[in-house]
């Protein structure tokens, strides 16, 4: 909806600016305007950049797809840069232009009144454009059409200069066309830098302003659940705010209860910042920066672990669904959950021989801080009606 609102100024845009230079075209070969002439090819030329800004707002409005699975809001930061550039271009151009106009004053032609007129009603067409483009590019939250409303502004400057270079030469003061040109080519040059900066920050992911970023990492840090904040990483595309960021949650807590405090503070920022797009969250049991390097690859792993554990007699018959490990502070804690079915054996076994084969493993490996032993009591209620359906079949 929103790319279809922005091709709709776009258009509007493009069917006012077509109509105002056929009419300059016109009156300014009958009246020997040829400044009219010559801002009526400037106004044909801002048809192709409103075509441009028009496929950008649809481009950028289109859904993720395999080829762009972050979506299309680079087209429309591309078509900023475009327009700025072009702004740049017209700039420039009215500076060289007003230059030579100062050089070749007495060759300039005759005008007739009607010019004045024409050019005074292209002034107020396009400054009324420039304020109607701003209020909908702002309410779209279209950094584009705001692009393309300060190209309307840019217009209605050359046409002020325009009116007031034939005003001048009616009334005999032939020279105020030129410095007018190379003032307002100075605005519209700067108007143009000022645009392709912002886009080009995007381009290169820009982070958002720091006071933003602020409000982001609070929402997270007050989040149920988060400990800690670190490496909070954000940038725009288009109107769009993504971000990444570590969160540390309590160091034994499950994989899926920190998916859910990862799912808490994805909606937070979502119902908080209305134009977050995405948050990537990454879920840390404890601040990695600080970690040295390599330390977790050098701790004892599951695998290792579970083919030494079925080498003691008492758990013989061990998965690795009996098996939990913390990784915390360069240590290795191991957690046994026995299966109710290996409870009553494992209970009735002696105690003593029952810790000693577990103080054999820890001896094992230096690193394991601790062994904890859990017994199930009941099996769970899906896996017991799983085993009574396999044995009524």
């Amino acid at each position: 909806m929103r790319g279809n609102a922005i091709a709709r100024a776009s258009l509007t845009a493009m069917a006012v600016n077509a109509l105002l230079a056929l009419l300059q075209i016109l009156i300014g070969l009958s009246a020997h305007a040829f400044s009219l002439v010559a801002d009526a090819i400037h106004t044909l030329a801002d048809l192709a950049t409103d075509a441009m800004v028009s496929w950008a707002g649809r481009s950028a409005g289109a859904p993720p797809d395999e080829d762009h699975p972050y979506g299309h809001g680079r087209f429309e930061t591309f078509a900023s840069l475009v327009l700025g550039l072009v702004l740049l271009g017209v700039g420039c151009g009215f500076l060289w232009a007003a230059g030579m106009r100062l050089q070749t004053l007495e060759h300039a032609p005759p005008i007739e009144p009607a010019a004045l007129v024409m050019a005074v009603t292209t002034l107020l067409a396009k400054e009324g454009m420039y304020h109607w483009l701003r209020r909908r590019g702002r309410a779209l939250k279209a950094q584009v059409l705001e692009a393309a409303a300060w190209h309307a502004r840019s217009d209605a400057a050359s046409s002020l200069v325009v009116a007031i270079g034939i005003g001048g030469s009616l009334a005999g003061y032939r020279f105020l066309e030129p410095l007018g040109a190379a003032l307002v080519g100075f605005m519209i040059a700067s108007m143009g830098v000022r645009f392709a900066y912002r886009a080009v920050r995007e381009l290169v992911d820009t982070g958002l302003e720091p006071e933003e970023v602020a409000r982001i990492a609070d929402a997270i840090r007050t989040t149920p659940g988060v400990e800690d904040l670190h490496q909070i990483r954000t940038r725009r595309m288009a109107d769009r705010i993504l971000v990444d960021a570590h969160i540390q949650v309590a160091p034994r807590l499950s994989v899926s209860e920190g998916h859910r405090v990862a799912d808490t503070v994805l909606a937070r920022l979502k119902e908080r910042f209305p134009h977050l797009d995405d948050a990537l969250i990454h879920v840390d049991h404890e601040n990695d920066t600080t970690r040295p390097p390599g330390q977790l690859q050098a701790l004892t792993d599951r695998t290792e672990l579970e083919q030494e554990l079925r080498t003691l007699p008492a758990f013989a018959a061990a998965s690795s669904d009996w098996i939990i490990l913390h990784y915390l502070g360069g240590r290795t804690y191991l957690d046994l959950l026995v299966p109710a079915e290996y409870a009553p054996s494992l209970l009735a076994a002696d105690r003593a021989a029952l810790f000693s084969q577990l103080e054999t493993l820890r001896q094992r490996h230096p690193d394991l801080a601790s062994i904890r032993l859990f017994v199930e009591l009941a099996p769970e209620s899906g896996k017991a009606n799983a085993d009574s359906h396999q044995k009524g079949a």
